[in-house]
């Protein structure tokens, strides 16, 4: 029979459109294009579980009817036939069933189908199961003997993939089966060994794992259909993994690491590192453990805090207000004790003036329990508060009041912590030069002929003068403001008359009226409450020598010595100050309590009273140990000092005016690299510590930051850290934390330990 006009004549056993086979076994057609709208895919991918149904062979079918639809024989005769389209090396097609035959076609409009596609036009067709000998073919290749497959690529959990357009330097991108995609957690490190060239290279997977279906597109019509149809369908595509790994670097040699110049190859055997190796490679050892490295189910952050390029080299722990700060805090503070370093915490709150005590907090006691571990509080404590105020732990046995000495303070430094103005800090330090002129007036100091060799080595940038009290400057300053004064003013002209008849007069007049003199000085003069009381002249000739003007600038500067004053906590008689040789002693647990304190100023000058003192107390013994014999030499008892709310100590608002106070600071942490001196900075507003202050630390433990600009501050300041990690930042959970210390190989994604101190406060 004839086709009918308009459509190519049909080849017996195949599908109307399809342009034959080339020789060499069945085609399976795939799908050039998305089905005709309101078409259901055909699915050739059988359901796990579900019977494989037996393929046949489709019929060709009579004009407007179904295709799969057999039409029933007629009369033809040779003569009249068409001839057969040729299609040399027609693979042999099974024998058909016989099919019923098709019901008639009812009188009507004839039955819409899609137009017959011409020869050569695109197919849009469905898929064709494939045939019982090619689905044999591919099950003998599957239950293939594991015999004949290389031993090492069993233990294998993927394989480098091909790179495209889109791949980036340094990352490599691996395909995992679906059985092995639970291994390539985020953050666990793997071995890659490109075999066509010899390479081995180390990686860490940074991104994924990911969910691939397998032979279409995720983001393909079909695949989002299945997904969508959740409710309604059962089948799915079977999937596999995918992750991105980060090189490391390339091995080469021993437990030695080089830059990578070369990537790997293309289906290159990808294989995990054990906990023991993995350890080892990110430099993981040591007996101080900070917790537990994301990823791994018993890898812990450990470092060795008698190395002396980890500690003293500097820590920040940042973080948003119940992120987890104080706990890490606190579990430094217990791990620290254990290993002998001596402990100073600036505690601005009062936390950790219990941290002797085991916790008693059910969370905290639920997270040891689950690590295998139990409550303990530090072993040696000692408390220190300021005359005059309280602590938290009144009754505590080692409870220490100490004051602070006034010589010891840097006068730039009081002058910057207290926030003066230009015209105050000018007259601050007029006021200061001529205290010191007094000071050796009234012999006080210098004494002696060492004494002044002493003066000329005071750097006042770093110390105060020598036994120069608060009453001292205030007497001097009381002296100006007199002289200023109406009083001192007409007492200052009459001087001047004075000293004009004198020129004139015989000695012994002049004695007798410098006796007037003296005794009108002490009746009208200034009300001082020094030693320098008892010759208030020479006070005022001293002042009157360094004239001033401006009486109010020098009101302003009197009311801020005075709230120095009325604090009492300089050189207070029966408050010794400070002990740096006991808080230096190896294990002990130091807290300067400054929860009573009146402002964060106040706090500052005791703060930077203490870290020159611990500096000075750290030096000498530096200088000591370092001219022994070094077969006798001792080794350096590690301090570590941690400053709680460091932002409001250096603010960022006020740095330009705080040039000296951070000069100690950075010199403190310029020399304490080599003198084991280590300081730790805590607070909850990194954006408000200026960046001269960033660049001094190594060390970062980062909990919790939601901010988007400070975390871009942050990703400034901190090197290494890859884009996974940072976008975890804003999700971490309490007590989780990204650290990056310097003996690790890269940052770390780190649950920290839970704290087995007790705390006043628990975020």
């Amino acid at each position: 029979m004839a086709p009918p006009s308009g459509g190519p004549p049909r080849p017996p056993g195949g599908v109307q459109g399809a342009p034959p086979t080339g020789t060499g076994g069945p085609r399976v057609d795939v799908p050039r294009g998305p089905p005709p709208a309101g078409a259901r895919p055909s699915m050739s991918t059988p359901v796990p579980g579900a019977p494989r149904p037996e393929p046949t062979r489709p019929q060709p079918g009579p004009v407007g009817g179904p295709a799969a639809t057999p039409a029933p024989p007629a009369p033809r005769s040779d003569a009249s036939r068409p001839p057969a389209p040729s299609q040399p090396h027609a693979p042999p097609q099974p024998h058909a069933p016989p099919q019923p035959k098709a019901p008639p076609q009812p009188n009507g409009p004839p039955q819409s189908r899609p137009p017959a596609a011409a020869p050569g036009a695109p197919r849009n067709e469905v898929l064709s199961p494939l045939p019982n000998e090619t689905l044999k073919e591919f099950e003998e290749l599957a239950k293939a003997s594991p015999l004949e497959l290389d031993p090492e690529l069993e233990k294998a959990v993927g394989f480098t993939h091909f790179d495209t357009s889109a791949s980036e330097d340094n990352l490599i991108t691996v395909l995992t089966t679906r059985a092995d995609l639970h291994k390539l957690a985020s953050q666990t490190l793997v071995r890659v060994k490109s075999r066509e060239d010899n390479r081995t290279y180390l990686g860490v997977v940074v991104r994924g794992p990911f969910s691939e279906p397998d032979a279409i597109a995720a983001n393909s019509t079909m695949a989002v259909g299945v997904v969508v149809q959740g409710k309604k369908l059962t089948y799915t595509f079977d999937y596999h993994g995918r992750v991105d790994i980060e090189l490391l670097g390339e091995e080469v040699g021993e437990n030695k690491l080089e830059p990578p110049v070369l990537r790997p190859r293309p289906k290159s055997p990808v294989f995990l590192l054990d906990e023991k190796e993995s350890s080892r490679v990110l430099g993981l050892g040591g007996p101080m453990c900070l917790g537990l490295v994301a990823g791994y189910a018993r890898m812990e952050a450990r470092l060795d805090p008698q190395d002396k390029s980890i500690l003293p080299r500097h820590t920040g722990i940042i973080g948003t207000t119940g992120g987890g700060k104080s706990t890490t805090v606190a579990t430094l503070i217990h791990h620290a004790q254990a290993a002998g370093i001596a402990t100073v915490v600036f505690d601005v709150e009062g936390e950790y003036t219990h941290v002797d005590q085991p916790t008693n907090h059910a969370a905290m006691l639920a997270a040891l329990q689950r690590r295998g571990r139990k409550p303990e509080g530090v072993k040696d404590l000692h408390i220190h508060h300021l005359a005059g105020r309280d602590s938290l732990n009144p009754e505590h046995k080692n409870l220490h009041r100490f004051s602070l000495s006034f010589s010891s303070l840097s006068p730039y430094a009081i002058s910057e912590i207290l926030g003066m103005t230009e015209a105050q800090q000018e007259r601050f330090h007029k006021a200061y030069d001529v205290t010191k002129l007094l000071l050796e007036d009234f012999e006080i100091f210098p004494r002696s002929e060492q004494e002044r060799e002493q003066v000329l080595e005071v750097d006042e940038h770093s110390t105060g003068y020598p036994r120069m009290t608060l009453l001292h400057l205030l007497d001097v300053v009381e002296a100006y403001i007199y002289s200023l004064g109406s009083e001192g003013k007409e007492e200052g002209r009459s001087k001047s008359r004075t000293s004009s008849r004198r020129r004139g007069a015989s000695s012994e007049d002049s004695e007798v009226e410098e006796g007037s003199d003296e005794a009108e000085s002490t009746r009208r003069g200034p009300t001082l409450r020094s030693q320098f009381r008892h010759k208030p002249h020479l006070v005022m000739s001293r002042v009157r020598e360094q004239s001033s003007k401006s009486e109010v600038s020098w009101k302003a500067l009197m009311g801020r010595l005075q709230n120095l004053r009325r604090l009492n906590v300089f050189d207070v008689a029966d408050a010794p100050g400070v002990d740096y040789r006991e808080l230096l002693t190896p294990g002990r647990v130091s807290v300067i309590d400054l929860s009573d304190t009146d402002s964060p100023q106040h706090s500052n000058l005791v703060i930077a009273d203490i870290l020159r003192g611990l500096q000075e107390t750290q030096e000498a013994r530096y200088q000591a140990t370092h001219g022994q014999n070094q077969s006798t030499k001792q080794p350096m008892t590690p301090v570590l000092i941690i400053i709680e709310e460091a932002h409001e100590f250096l603010s960022a608002s006020r740095f330009s005016q705080m040039r000296v106070l951070f000069e100690q600071v950075a010199k403190i942490a310029k020399r304490g690299r080599k003198r084991w001196l280590g300081l730790v900075f805590v607070t909850q507003l990194p954006q408000h510590l200026p960046d001269e202050v960033l660049g001094l630390l190594n060390n970062f433990i980062i909990h919790k930051i939601t901010d988007s600009s400070v975390i871009s501050r942050m990703r400034k300041t901190v090197g290494g850290i890859d884009e996974s990690l940072w976008n975890r930042v804003p999700r971490l959970a309490p007590g989780q934390a990204l650290m990056s210390f310097s003996n690790f190989t890269r940052p770390l994604m780190v649950a920290v330990d839970p704290a087995p101190v007790k705390r006043l406060l628990v975020d």
